[in-house]
C-alpha cells in the first residue's frame, strides 16, 4: 500500500489538474457573460463592470434583428437534424444487422467522408448548390450540412444498434413480423437514447457553424445567428459587448435543448460505448 503521504500529493496533484482544466475551459464563458453586460470603454480596462449595463441585450436584440436570424437558424437546424436521423436511423441499423455484398466498403467510405476537412469541400459544396439553384437559400445550407452530418450519425447509431440484443428482432419474426415491423416496433423504441445523442451533437454543431453559413449565404435577411452576430465585427474596430450580448443569445436555444434532453444522451452514449 501507499504511504499516507503519497496518496495525500496524488490526490492533490490530481484536483489541482483538475481545477486548473476547469478554469481553462470556464474562462472564455465567464469572460463573455461579465463583457456582454459591460460598458464598451470597460471592456479591456476593468475586471468588472462599475455598473450592469442589461440593456445591451435589447440593444443587440433589435438593432441585429435577432428574431429573424434565430427564426432562420431554427429552420436550418431543424431540417438538418431531421433529415439527418431520418437518414442514418435506417442505414446504421442495416449496417448493423443485415449482411450484404460491399456492407464493409461502403461503411468505411462513410468513416472516411467523416475525415474530410470542411473547407477541403467548401468550393465543391458552393458550386454545387449554385448548380441546383439552391445558393443563398436556407434549405440549401441545410443540405450542406446533411452529408458531413449523416455519416457520423450512421456511425454513432450503428454502434448503438449494435449494443441491443439480437435476440430481440429473432423473437419478433417467430411471432409474425416482417423485417420493416422488427425494426420500427422493436429497435426504433429502443434507439431513442441514440437518436437524442444525434440530435444533441447534430444541433450543436449545425447551430454554431460559421464557415458555411457565411459563405454560402449572402443576403442579409437570410443569415443565422452566427453570422448575424459577426456584424459586430468591423474593418477598423471590434464591439465586443455586442458581440458578446450576440452570443449569450445565440446559447440559450443550444442550453434548452441539451437540458430537455441530457438524460437520453447520457444513456446513448453509456449503451453505444457497449460494443464496437
Amino acid at each position: 500500500m501507499r504511504a499516507p503521504w503519497a496518496l495525500i500529493f496524488t490526490r492533490t496533484l490530481t484536483y489541482v489538474i483538475l481545477v486548473a482544466i476547469v478554469v481553462v475551459e470556464a474562462f472564455p464563458l465567464i469572460w463573455m457573460i461579465i463583457t456582454s453586460v459591460k460598458d464598451s470603454h470597460e471592456v479591456f480596462n476593468t475586471l468588472l463592470p462599475a455598473e450592469i449595463k442589461w440593456q445591451n441585450f435589447p440593444r443587440v436584440w433589435f438593432a441585429m434583428n435577432f428574431p429573424v436570424h434565430l427564426g432562420n437558424s431554427l429552420y436550418v437546424t431543424s431540417l438538418t437534424v431531421a433529415l439527418v436521423v431520418a437518414m442514418a436511423t435506417p442505414a446504421a441499423y442495416a449496417f448493423a444487422r443485415y449482411k450484404f455484398p460491399g456492407r464493409e466498403f461502403v461503411f468505411y467510405a462513410f468513416i472516411g467522408a467523416m475525415m474530410i476537412p470542411p473547407q477541403a469541400i467548401l468550393i465543391p459544396m458552393f458550386q454545387f448548390l449554385k448548380t441546383l439553384h439552391l445558393l443563398n437559400t436556407l434549405t440549401g445550407l441545410a443540405l450542406s450540412y446533411v452529408g458531413g452530418g449523416a455519416a457520423f450519425a450512421v456511425f454513432l447509431m450503428r454502434t448503438f444498434f449494435l449494443s441491443l440484443p439480437g435476440e430481440l428482432g429473432d423473437s419478433a419474426r417467430v411471432d409474425g413480423c416482417n423485417d420493416f415491423q422488427v425494426f420500427w416496433h422493436i429497435y426504433l423504441p429502443l434507439a431513442r437514447p441514440g437518436m437524442a445523442t444525434v440530435v444533441i451533437i447534430q444541433s450543436l454543431y449545425t447551430w454554431n457553424e460559421f464557415m458555411f453559413a457565411n459563405t454560402l449565404i449572402t443576403s442579409p435577411g437570410k443569415k443565422t445567428v452566427q453570422s448575424a452576430v459577426f456584424q459586430a465585427v468591423g474593418q477598423y474596430g471590434t464591439d465586443y459587448t455586442a458581440l458578446c450580448s450576440g452570443l449569450i443569445i445565440a446559447l440559450v436555444p443550444v442550453v434548452v435543448v441539451y437540458l430537455a434532453l441530457q438524460r437520453q444522451f447520457i444513456s446513448g452514449l453509456t449503451a453505444g460505448a457497449l460494443k464496437g
